[in-house]
């Protein structure tokens, strides 16, 4: 089965990428990878001392999800939004902000990297 690749890119306030990372998920879902990531993503500013954050997703229904426009429906994801929440606990101030993909070009161009990495070492 395919696998889901989930890609992270970390800018600093003036703009410049300072972290590229890439995780490749089995059995899946788009939504998943993209609340781990934002996890991930969270737990790695906590520790760098980050006390306010914009995330930039390219999924317009999580960043509705955590910006308490669309409410959770399902258990499984509910468990990753309740993750998120306390982990934002640790900041000042959080906001999500939706990327369309096709502006979000770098990340997109990772995870189609790392994706054929993967599956040409299965």
């Amino acid at each position: 089965m395919l696998r889901v690749v989930g890609p992270k890119n970390v800018y600093n306030t003036h703009g410049e990428l300072i972290d590229l990372q890439c995780v490749c998920l089995d059995h899946t879902t788009n939504n998943v990878v993209k609340y781990c990531a934002v996890i991930e993503l969270l737990a790695e500013a906590i520790n760098l001392g980050i006390r306010a954050l914009v995330v930039n997703l390219d999924s317009q229904l999580v960043v509705h999800q955590l910006n308490g426009q669309y409410s959770v429906k399902y258990h499984h994801i509910l468990r990753l939004y309740l993750r998120v929440r306390l982990l934002e606990r640790n900041f000042d101030f959080i906001t999500y902000q939706h990327i369309p993909r096709q502006l979000n070009t770098l990340t997109d161009a990772l995870a189609n990297h790392v994706l054929d990495r993967h599956l040409r070492n299965r």
